[in-house]
């Protein structure tokens, strides 16, 4: 695909850069356009590459390690973190997705989702049926937002006083509630996972409640939101829902907790009739640990604490922010809802919690989600792509 105007397929002449052979263009106008940004990146993959050889002997998971590899000395070397197009011209080059192979001359484009490549003896490969549709939304949903379109929900959602009989999933949601009108169903498609990106937070945390047969003890409903980031913050619109869902709650308290916390927004939009009922949404951000958060003098005891794919698995022996927070919330009475992305790692986050607390925790649920996001994002690896909030573990609390 060309880097500049995004042109793909049989119809269009692509060239490679001739310095890295990493990058294409569809004419040098568009080479000449992009040269200013990417000459230093050039430089320093022809630097990289005098030293460091690709080779592809042994398993699909060593070669993706050696292109992990090459971006971490690449961005070294530039003494900067790759841009996220950097990064991907490593993780998805042009090559046979089955065994790797490079010579262009020997491969051919999968002609429905233009984003893998296979050889002669692959080209026929049933593995990549599965995630074919998948790969296609996702490039579809990147090239739209590239091209600026409007990634934003329409409010529509909140006019609804929703009947949870209506819905058993995101898809469920999305047909009764979505307002979704075409005729393409890549088109719906689209509208659904870019809708999900919103929803699946606020709907999550209901589903969990479900499981948990959570009944609020009070008019307001306090959430502590742990490893919030900017997607929490830019994904906040909808969570007036649980107004509409929870009938009895009439002030929802979202305290937002995360060292990666950096926008700090508090506009929620509030519909005519939350207003009429005197409803409201009050919003709160500490960008700490949420064991910092727990010593604050401002603490506020929370009623259900969540992560959204907060990576409790993930951790440095010299720098293990999650043990003291882990530790400290077992000293809570507090049901605990964390999301993942994958399989691999709803596992590895349980068996993370066990090994900090030095026991087996009794959890209620672990598994998929049927509130997880439809918006797919490509990732190295045999899953390809993976969703937000894919899968859930549900506790009633961490207490012994």
């Amino acid at each position: 695909m060309c880097h500049v105007c995004k042109q793909f397929g049989d119809g269009v002449c692509l060239k490679k850069c001739g310095g890295c052979r990493m990058i294409v263009y569809c004419n040098r106008q568009h080479q000449k356009q992009h040269w200013s940004q990417h000459k230093s990146l050039c430089k320093a993959i022809q630097d990289v590459l005098r030293d460091f050889k690709m080779e592809n002997h042994g398993t699909s998971e060593e070669w993706n390690d050696q292109k992990l590899n090459l971006i971490l000395l690449i961005s070294f070397k530039l003494g900067r973190p790759l841009e996220m197009y950097e990064k991907e011209m490593f993780q998805f080059p042009r090559e046979c997705t089955v065994c790797h192979e490079q010579d262009g001359q020997l491969l051919e484009n999968c002609q429905s989702c233009a984003s893998v490549s296979f050889c002669k003896d692959h080209k026929d490969s049933i593995k990549h049926k599965d995630s074919c549709v998948s790969l296609e939304l996702c490039l579809r949903l990147n090239l739209l937002f590239i091209n600026g379109e409007n990634n934003t929900l329409d409010m529509y959602y909140l006019q609804y006083v929703f009947d949870t009989d209506t819905f058993r999933n995101m898809n469920d949601f999305i047909n009764a509630y979505g307002n979704i009108q075409t005729e393409s169903e890549m088109s719906y498609n689209i509208l659904a996972a870019r809708h999900s990106q919103y929803l699946t937070r606020p709907l999550t945390l209901f589903y969990a409640m479900q499981i948990l047969d959570y009944v609020p003890q009070r008019k307001d409903l306090v959430i502590h939101v742990i490893a919030a980031s900017y997607v929490e913050e830019t994904t906040l619109m909808t969570w007036e829902i649980l107004l509409h869902l929870i009938k009895a709650i009439i002030s929802l308290v979202i305290i937002m907790i995360g060292p990666e916390l950096k926008y700090k927004s508090d506009l929620l939009h509030i519909c005519d009739n939350c207003m009429l009922q005197k409803k409201k949404i009050s919003l709160e951000f500490y960008d700490v640990l949420y064991e910092d958060y727990l010593r604050n003098p401002l603490f506020i005891k929370p009623d259900l604490v969540v992560g959204f794919n907060a990576g409790i698995h993930e951790h440095v022996s010299n720098r293990d922010t999650w043990t003291p927070s882990i530790q400290m919330l077992a000293k809570q009475n507090y049901p605990l809802i964390l999301t993942c992305y994958m399989q691999k790692e709803l596992e590895e986050e349980i068996d993370r919690i066990n090994t900090i607390l030095d026991r087996k925790v009794n959890y209620l649920y672990s598994g998929k989600n049927p509130f997880a996001s439809l918006r797919p994002f490509r990732v190295i690896g045999p899953e390809q792509v993976f969703y937000q909030n894919h899968y859930l573990i549900v506790c009633r609390s961490l207490c012994s």
